[in-house]
C-alpha cells in the first residue's frame, strides 16, 4: 500500500471512529460509501487511494464570505472566543482559510498544501480542479489556501472557512471555483457586506455568478446575507436598497440580517448556528443519495454521450473512405472499364479480402484518433461538473477491438449487476433518513423546521 493510500485509509478510519460515537445513521451512511467506492473502483472511476466519502464533509461546515472590513472577522473571533484572534482584520487577496481545532494553546498557520492533501478537509485535491481549469494553476494552491488551528471548543466538531469577498482578484477564476466548491459543501454560508465602504456597483461583475450558483443550490436557504453599518441603528432603507439591488443581480432566496455597531454578530447569528448539527446530518444523507444517482444520471450519461459522438465520428470517417473508393471505381469504369475486370470471381474475392484487410486497421486507427478528442471533451466536462470521478478512464475501457467494431454505446462497465448493486445501496440510503428522524427528539425537529422556514424571508 502506498503512502497516499495509507493516509487516506487512516483518515477514513478516524472519521468512522468519530461517527461511531456521534450518530448511528451517519455511521451507516459512511459504510455505504465503502460499498459505493467498490463500484466506482470496478468502473475505473477512482483509484485505490481515493474514496467518494471524501466528496462530502462529515462534520458541519460554516463558510463566511466578505471583505476584511465587512464584519466577518469580528464575527468569527467573537464566535470562537479564543485567546488569539484567528481572522486578521487586514487579510486581503484570494486567500481561503480553513479554521480547524487543535488541542494546543499555540495556534498554527499551515500552507494550502496541508489542506489539499488531507481528505478530512473540504478542499481535498482541489489543486487538481485548479489544474484542470488552467494548466499550472494547481501549483499555486498556497496562494488560495491556508490552514489555521485553534483550541476553541467551538471548532472541536465543526469547520469554519473564511473566504474572500467579491472584489476583483488577479486569480478570479480560481477564487470563483473555490467559493462555489465550499458553498456547495457548507451547511451555512454567511455573506457579509459593508454598507459604509462598498456599494452594490462594486460587485456587479463578480457577484451575479455567485448569486446564480446559490439559486441553483439544493438548499438556497442556507445563504444568509448580512449588511453591516457603523452607526448605532442600521438603516432599514439601506437594507431594503441592498436587498433590491441584490435581487436585480440574481438573488432568489436567502435571508437578510442587519448589524449595527451596537449589535453583537455572534448573538444575531446564534439562532442560525443552533441547528447546524441537524442540518449537517441531513446534508450528508442527501449527498449520499445524490452521489448514488449521479452514477447513472451524470457519469454514465456523460460517457454515453461521448461514446455516441465517438461512434458517429468514426463511422463518418469510414463512410468518407468508402465513398472515395466508390468514386474511384466509377472513374475507373469510365476510363478503363474496371467493372468487367472486377466481375471475375478470383479478382473480386481477392479485392474484397484486401479491402477488408485494409479497412479494419483503418477503422481501428481512426477510432483511436477520434477517441483522443472525446477524452479531452470528457475531461473538460468533468471539470465543469465538479466531478472527482474519472470520466475519461471509464470511456477508455470501451477501446477494445470488439467494442470498436460493434455499434454499442453503453459503457462496458455499466452492467446489470452494477445497476442492481447501486439500487440496493440507494434503498438502504433512503432508509437512513427515517433512522435519522428517529434519532432527534420532537422538539429538535420542530426547531429545525422552524429555522429552515425563516431562512426564506425575501
Amino acid at each position: 500500500m502506498s503512502m497516499s493510500e495509507k493516509s487516506v485509509h487512516s483518515s477514513l478510519h478516524q472519521i468512522e471512529q468519530q461517527l461511531a460515537d456521534k450518530n448511528p445513521a451517519l455511521l451507516q451512511a459512511f459504510r455505504l460509501y465503502h460499498e459505493l467506492d467498490q463500484v466506482a473502483y470496478e468502473m475505473n472511476l477512482i483509484g485505490m487511494d481515493d474514496s467518494l466519502a471524501n466528496k462530502t464533509s462529515w462534520s458541519p461546515i460554516i463558510s463566511v464570505l466578505g471583505e476584511p472590513s465587512s464584519g466577518k472577522n469580528e464575527f468569527i473571533n467573537q464566535y470562537l472566543a479564543g485567546p488569539t484572534p484567528l481572522a486578521n482584520s487586514d487579510q486581503i487577496g484570494a486567500q481561503f482559510s480553513v479554521l480547524s481545532y487543535r488541542n494546543s494553546e499555540t495556534s498554527m498557520t499551515l500552507p494550502g498544501t496541508a489542506v489539499d492533501g488531507d481528505p478530512r478537509f473540504p478542499f481535498f485535491h482541489i489543486s487538481d480542479r485548479l489544474e484542470q481549469m488552467d494548466k499550472g494553476e494547481g501549483r499555486n494552491i498556497n496562494i488560495y489556501l491556508d490552514l489555521k488551528t485553534s483550541n476553541s471548543q467551538k471548532l472541536k466538531d465543526k469547520t469554519i472557512i473564511t473566504a474572500p469577498g467579491f472584489s476583483f482578484h488577479d486569480h478570479q477564476e480560481g477564487v470563483d471555483l473555490l467559493r462555489n466548491h465550499v458553498s456547495n459543501l457548507s451547511d451555512l454560508v454567511f455573506i457579509f457586506f459593508d454598507a459604509n465602504k462598498f456599494t452594490i456597483d462594486d460587485f456587479k461583475v463578480t457577484l451575479p455568478p455567485f448569486l446564480k450558483h446559490a439559486a441553483n443550490s439544493h438548499n438556497p436557504s442556507k445563504f444568509i446575507y448580512i449588511i453591516t453599518e457603523n452607526n448605532e441603528l442600521a438603516s432599514e432603507e439601506t437594507i431594503a436598497n441592498w436587498k433590491h439591488q441584490l435581487t436585480k443581480l440574481g438573488l432568489q432566496a436567502g435571508q437578510f440580517i442587519s448589524l449595527s455597531s451596537s449589535t453583537s454578530p455572534q448573538e444575531a447569528l446564534e439562532q442560525k448556528l443552533s441547528n447546524i448539527d441537524i442540518e449537517s446530518a441531513y446534508r450528508i444523507l442527501s449527498n449520499l443519495e445524490e452521489h448514488i444517482t449521479d452514477f447513472e444520471d451524470v457519469i454514465v450519461h456523460e460517457v454515453t454521450k461521448g461514446l455516441v459522438r465517438w461512434k458517429e465520428r468514426t463511422h463518418f470517417t469510414l463512410t468518407l473512405l468508402l465513398s472515395f473508393i466508390a468514386l474511384t471505381l466509377v472513374a475507373g469504369e469510365i476510363q478503363f472499364g474496371l467493372v468487367a475486370i472486377l466481375l471475375d470471381p478470383f479478382i473480386a474475392s481477392t479485392g474484397l479480402f484486401l479491402l477488408l484487410t485494409a479497412l479494419v486497421p483503418f477503422h481501428l486507427s481512426s477510432s483511436k484518433f477520434h477517441a483522443k478528442f472525446i477524452m479531452k471533451d470528457l475531461e473538460k466536462r468533468q471539470h465543469e461538473l465538479g466531478l472527482t470521478e474519472n470520466l475519461p478512464a471509464l470511456f477508455t475501457q470501451n477501446m477494445t477491438f470488439w467494442r470498436i467494431m460493434l455499434p454499442t454505446t453503453t459503457p462496458v462497465a455499466w452492467t446489470k449487476e452494477v445497476q442492481e448493486t447501486l439500487g440496493m445501496i440507494l434503498t438502504r440510503a433512503k432508509g437512513l433518513v427515517q433512522s435519522l428522524n428517529n434519532s432527534f427528539n420532537s422538539s429538535q425537529s420542530t426547531s429545525s423546521i422552524s429555522s429552515s422556514e425563516t431562512f426564506l424571508n425575501l
